[in-house]
């Protein structure tokens, strides 16, 4: 099923001169045109992702931000529709919403159960099976590529997504309602200052149904993958304007019944049709996570002292086939760090320490599967400001993980089964150094090379095929590259960033062996190899354009498996080619009593294989969205808009069954609108 036409190089060449129109493809980060306002410099962007105040334009890293703003008008409304707005990034469901692959530079996880890009919500650690979770009352998102051990206490080995939501300071509230052919939704955030300046309550909630977009030809059911989707959250803060010390407790429940994960025939993708007579009924997929958290901060001196004590749990219902496959998941967090920012020196020490208990069921063998893990890590690093202009950065991490399984059969059917059981358990370490210099050309221009160690523990396969699971896999190492530059032109009126990276692994963690009886072992080395780059450009007061291009080449170089040589094959999920540009124009008028705009936005994925034989892929394709605001009342916004207009069919994974290919299809046309009122 590998397809190769000319669209890749029709999209190559095409997309190469439409970023070119910018100039440059650099980061967008002055933000975009809404009605006429000034850009917000470099200088300007303050974060957190190094987990302590910086501006964004002097870091000496890869990190990309998009505020909540910036997110509603790209039309994302959950983690897995980021790729729409931050470079690079590709995020892929295999099957369902639970089970996903990010890919940042080429570096992804075949094994969902271990993912290689973490996702944290203000400060806590999501569980793999909720990283494609909804994005709701969102401030800003802030995107880190390369290893991120030496500031995050949960490893990242690709990257990190570190979303943080909105705080407001004063009683307010907001309604956001949706309606398309595809799908409908309410949403509503309020916060309530209880005690002004002091103590505050914070409450968020979500009700969505998707109508589904597959048809069963055989029975004559529209939408068999329809869903419903219901989440929540209350936070209480104590937070005294300019006290040293402030806190927050939160509690949040997500459900989600959806039954998206529908395979279907490789010649009835296009029709988006299913036939049960022949594949029996779709699956069908229902989980219920519930976070608990308490953060607080107490600043003394040049230093701020945070914990962050987390626990999620996670049950989860999935039916595949009339086959049942229950799972859960409990996971317990806590990282203590000292954030400390003095005028020549400033940086970050941390602790963190986690324990994870894994349940799987597969129902039809009665069969229990226990995988427990702890984590424990030291880390930290640390800016030197050697001169106004040169700045040298060191980091290290040391971490202890331990994995230990128990797995158990009850069903006994000599002779055609004999079950089987076992239980093992190994533990890892691993030191993970940093280095990074940075050099401030000019005011609006900086330039800096870094070198980081990344590491995915090892452990045991959550979803055991055979007795070969009882032994465990070894950690996988990647040495990571990278040189880049950002700055500004035009008085701060375009922005821009430009990365160079390399990323050699070994020991790459890979399923191998005969299908469906495949093991995850340390069978190959890759290597990733690409520039990224980034741009927004404020052409007038009214007109803005934003885009980002990545190109690279991720590729195996030592994997025999079975007898067969995969090198120089593409990594699966790890497209060539992937960039995006959108425009947005604000009309002079005075009609309304808020801002109009006319947003339009061009996606393109180069194509993307499934597998490491790179026999099952996706072709290069398309996406085009649009959308037109109308501020109807001074706090109400109205947008009318579409979504992958040209209905572009498009595979998100594929699997061989024998000689039939089965796929899972994105989302295709989504037209509606949507209003907004702030109270």
């Amino acid at each position: 099923m590998s397809i190769q036409n000319d669209k890749d190089i029709f999209g190559t060449g095409l997309l190469a001169v439409t970023i070119g129109t910018l100039s440059l493809a650099m980061t967008p980060i002055a933000s975009m045109a809404q009605g006429a306002q000034e850009t917000i410099s470099l200088e300007g962007i303050v974060i957190t992702a190094n987990k302590r105040e910086q501006e964004l334009g002097k870091i000496d890293a890869s990190v990309s931000v998009r505020t909540g703003e910036q997110i509603s008008q790209a039309g994302v409304t959950k983690v897995a529709e980021l790729e729409k707005v931050f470079p690079g990034l590709v995020i892929r469901t295999r099957g369902n919403r639970a089970y996903s692959s990010f890919t940042v530079r080429g570096v992804s996880s075949t094994d969902f159960y271990s993912p290689s890009v973490q996702v944290y919500v203000d400060g806590v650690p999501q569980s793999e099976a909720f990283l494609t979770q909804d994005l709701i009352n969102v401030e800003r998102v802030e995107f880190l590529r390369g290893p991120q051990g030496t500031l995050y206490g949960r490893n990242a080995y690709a990257g990190v997504l570190n979303i943080i939501t909105k705080r407001p300071e004063t009683t307010t509230a907001s309604v956001e309602a949706t309606g398309t052919n595809k799908k409908a939704s309410l949403d509503i955030a309020a916060t309530a200052a209880v005690v002004p300046g002091t103590f505050y309550v914070d409450l968020t909630g979500r009700l969505a149904r998707d109508f589904g977009q597959i048809d069963d030809v055989d029975t004559g059911t529209d939408g068999i993958d329809e869903g419903k989707f219901k989440n929540g959250s209350l936070r209480l803060r104590y937070a005294p304007t300019g006290g040293p010390f402030d806190a927050t407790f939160q509690i949040a429940h997500d459900q989600t019944e959806t039954g998206e994960e529908v395979y279907l025939f490789d010649d009835l993708i296009k029709e988006r049709a299913y036939h049960s007579f022949l594949q029996g009924p779709s699956g069908q997929l229902d989980r219920k996570t519930t976070t608990s958290a308490l953060a607080w901060n107490y600043r003394f001196d040049n230093f701020t002292l945070s914990s962050t004590t987390a626990f999620q749990d996670l049950d989860m219902a999935r039916q595949v086939s009339g086959y049942d496959f229950p799972e859960s998941k409990r996971t317990w967090s806590e990282e203590l760090r000292l954030a400390f920012d003095g005028e020549r020196l400033d940086g970050v020490l941390g602790v963190y320490l986690q324990s994870d208990e894994f349940t799987r069921e597969t129902v039809y063998l009665s069969a229990v599967n226990n995988v427990d893990t702890q984590t424990a890590a030291v880390f930290g690093e640390a800016t030197w400001h050697v001169s106004p202009v040169i700045d040298l950065t060191a980091g290290l991490r040391y971490a202890y993980d331990k994995a230990e399984i128990d797995y158990r059969q009850n069903l006994n059917f000599p002779p055609f089964y004999v079950p089987y059981g076992f239980e093992n358990s190994a533990d890892f370490t691993s030191l993970q150094p940093k280095a990074a210099v940075g050099f401030q050309v000019a005011p609006n221009l900086r330039i800096y090379g870094q070198v980081a160690k990344g590491y995915k523990p090892g452990g045991f396969n959550h979803a055991v095929t055979s007795a070969a699971d009882q032994a465990p896999y070894d950690p996988e190492n990647a040495i990571n590259y990278e040189v880049g530059m950002r700055g500004s032109l035009a008085g701060g009126d375009f922005s821009y960033s430009l990365a160079g990276y390399r990323i050699n692994a070994t020991d790459k963690q890979i399923y191998v062996g005969i299908v469906p009886f495949q093991v995850i072992q340390n069978a190959a080395e890759t290597s990733s190899t690409g520039v990224e780059a980034e741009a927004n450009w404020q052409a007038t007061r009214q007109l803005s354009f934003a885009g980002n291009i990545t190109y690279g080449r991720s590729i195996f170089e030592d994997f025999t498996d079975a007898g067969v040589n995969y090198d120089g094959n593409r990594l699966p999920y790890a497209p060539d080619l992937t960039g995006s540009l959108q425009a947005r124009y604000v009309f002079e008028q005075n009609y309304f009593p808020g801002p109009v705009a006319l947003q339009g936005s061009m996606s393109y994925t180069g194509e993307t294989y499934f597998n490491e034989a790179n026999t099952l892929s996706q072709e290069g394709y398309f996406l085009f969205d649009a959308a037109l605001e109308i501020g109807v009342a001074d706090e109400a916004k109205l947008t009318v808009f579409g979504n992958n207009l040209t209905d572009e069919a498009f595979r998100t994974y594929s699997y061989a069954q024998g000689t039939t290919i089965l796929s899972t299809i994105g989302e295709g046309r989504v037209v509606g609108a949507k209003l907004k009122m702030d109270f």
